[in-house]
C-alpha cells in the first residue's frame, strides 16, 4: 500500500499526522494505529498482521479483524491505496 494521492503524511514522536490536501482536516494516529499505518507502508497488506505481531497484545483472531478493519476504512477514505491503484 502507499499514502493515497492528494494526502500528506509524516511521523513524528510516535504519532502519524495526515491530511488530505489541500483542505484537510489534519488526522493524528497514535499507538497501534500509528503502528498499523507504518507497517501498512512497509509489507504486503497479507503480511500485515504478522508483521505487528510483536508490537501488538491480543487474541490473534481479533487482532487479525481489528488491522482488516482499520486498514478498510483507511482504502475507504482514500488515504492509503493499494499499490497499482491511481
Amino acid at each position: 500500500m502507499r499514502v493515497g494521492p492528494r494526502v500528506a503524511a509524516t511521523a513524528y514522536e510516535g504519532k502519524v499526522f495526515i491530511a488530505q490536501l489541500p483542505d484537510g482536516p489534519i488526522r493524528v494516529l497514535e499507538g497501534t494505529a500509528a503502528l498499523i499505518w507504518t507497517h501498512a507502508l512497509a509489507v504486503p497488506r497479507s503480511g500485515l498482521v504478522a508483521a505487528l505481531a510483536e508490537e501488538v497484545v491480543g487474541d490473534p483472531a481479533t487482532v487479525e479483524a481489528e488491522v482488516s478493519a482499520f486498514v478498510d476504512a483507511l482504502l475507504q477514505q482514500r488515504l492509503l491505496v493499494e499499490d497499482g491503484e491511481a
